[in-house]
């Protein structure tokens, strides 16, 4: 069974994810659904999925789904959904995101992808043209460097993952 977390600290952690995942998956979103930028994640290992204008790529126990109007990622063993869908926002299995085990490990693994191909695209392209991609985030209207939120957001699931682990 899966350990809820409890009190304010919990409440407080889960915030503090919220406000660095938000804008990453809004910012990365708006980047990988952009026509100019299907020939890289087509590159990096992402294949046309079976919906149109969606594509697709295994990463780490998970199958991430990029299309139009939203980013998917789905746990293999069937334990979760973490999306993010343009104008709704996050949701982790069809409800409102919580820290929970399996929240947590699907950020994670999202996250770890984002700054992986982030880190890709700089090692082909430079890291000029990684920032001149354009990541704006429409949730709170500022550019986002996509390589160092990742970095930013990974230090706090990581002692997330260890305190819903206990």
């Amino acid at each position: 069974m899966e350990r809820e977390p409890q009190g304010t600290d919990a409440a407080a952690a889960g915030e503090a994810i919220l406000e660095r995942l938000v804008p990453l998956l809004d910012a990365t979103h708006q980047v990988w659904s952009s026509p100019q930028e299907r020939r890289r994640l087509r590159a990096f290992g992402f294949r046309p999925a079976v919906e149109p204008g969606v594509l697709k790529r295994e990463w780490h126990g998970t199958q991430v789904r990029v299309g139009p109007d939203a980013l998917r990622v789905v746990a293999d063993d069937g334990t979760g959904e973490l999306s993010w869908v343009a104008g709704d926002g996050i949701a982790l299995d069809g409800g409102p995101f919580r820290p929970t085990a399996a929240g947590i490990a699907l950020a994670d693994s999202v996250n770890q992808l984002i700054q992986s191909y982030e880190r890709w695209v700089e090692a082909r392209e430079g890291r000029e043209e990684r920032l001149r991609r354009g990541h704006w985030s429409a949730a709170d209207r500022r550019q986002v460097n996509a390589l160092a939120e990742t970095r930013r957001l990974q230090r706090l699931l990581s002692v997330r993952a260890t305190r819903t682990k206990r």
